[in-house]
């Protein structure tokens, strides 16, 4: 009986690789012009970086198994890597995507990832890549960005992990159902729901109020030391501690509130369960 299920299992996988077609390795390019409003990127199981450079146009590179597409729909460029069920086993080998954004490129782009590792990066700190609207949808996987200006942040995590070094924007929403996000250099308001999960937030500067919202989880909140903000935390379970000194200053059956500085913004947090620091 063994012996039949190994050679079942031979069978299988010969038949299968008659069906993989050869490594794809090829580039496909839609021009940016000014009806453009959006680059979408919708990637499964693969490994992508996005690279911002001189250019006009979105142009996009397979290395590895799966199909590529870059098409306009209206006033959106569409990149696209779909890979076969058969194809997501790693014996079948990964998939390497390069996406070329123009540079100058400032409106939106919304990056949904099925699952893999994704990369984009601004040319610096002091350099950042400007978008109107960066929008995330992610399944899983580890999503790296740096040196971003925005006036819209929206990240959607059913799981994985994000990180963002160095992000300015007007408006930074996170809703989370697991996984982890963590926030370096970080400047603006946020707003972070989450089901469960770790969240680490180090503001360089307070210019907004903050507000998170949590079912169970963590979330850790290091602020700059001059920070002007009023504390209102309120927790059915878990527990919600401040380490800077608060004015006015009241704790009861877990709840928390206070000022620090002239109170200028708003910090706003409610729990379920879970734990918030804030320091």
């Amino acid at each position: 009986m063994r012996k039949f299920f190994v050679i079942l299992i031979i069978v299988l996988a010969l038949g299968t690789a008659f069906l993989i077609k050869k490594d794809q390795s090829t580039g496909t390019r839609a021009d940016v012009t000014d009806r453009i409003d959006t680059i979408e990127l919708n990637i499964d199981s693969s490994d992508t970086t996005i690279i911002s450079e001189k250019r006009d146009d979105v142009q996009a590179e397979l290395d590895g198994k799966g199909t590529l597409s870059v098409q306009k729909n209206g006033d959106t460029i569409e990149v696209e890597v779909k890979r076969k069920w058969y194809q997501w086993f790693s014996f079948f080998g990964e998939s390497d995507v390069t996406v070329y954004i123009p540079k100058a490129y400032e409106r939106h782009l919304d990056l949904n990832i099925g699952s893999g590792n994704l990369t984009f990066s601004g040319e610096s700190e002091s350099k950042p890549m400007k978008l109107d609207r960066l929008n995330i949808d992610m399944s899983s996987g580890h999503i790296k960005l740096a040196n971003l200006e925005t006036t819209e942040f929206e990240h959607d995590g059913s799981s994985g992990k994000l990180t963002v070094d160095s992000l300015t924007t007007k408006e930074g929403s996170f809703d989370m159902s697991s996984g982890d996000v963590v926030l370096r250099n970080y400047v603006g308001p946020i707003e972070g729901d989450l089901s469960s999960g770790d969240m680490r937030v180090e503001m360089e500067k307070l210019v907004g109020d903050v507000r998170f919202d949590l079912s169970s989880g963590s979330v850790k909140l290091d602020l700059p030391d001059q920070a002007d903000f009023t504390l209102k935390g309120e927790a059915s379970s878990g527990d919600i501690s401040c380490h800077f000194p608060l004015k006015d200053q009241k704790v009861d059956d877990g709840n928390i509130a206070g000022k620090h500085g002239s109170g200028k913004y708003k910090i706003d947090v409610s729990i379920s369960s879970g734990n918030v620091d804030i320091y």
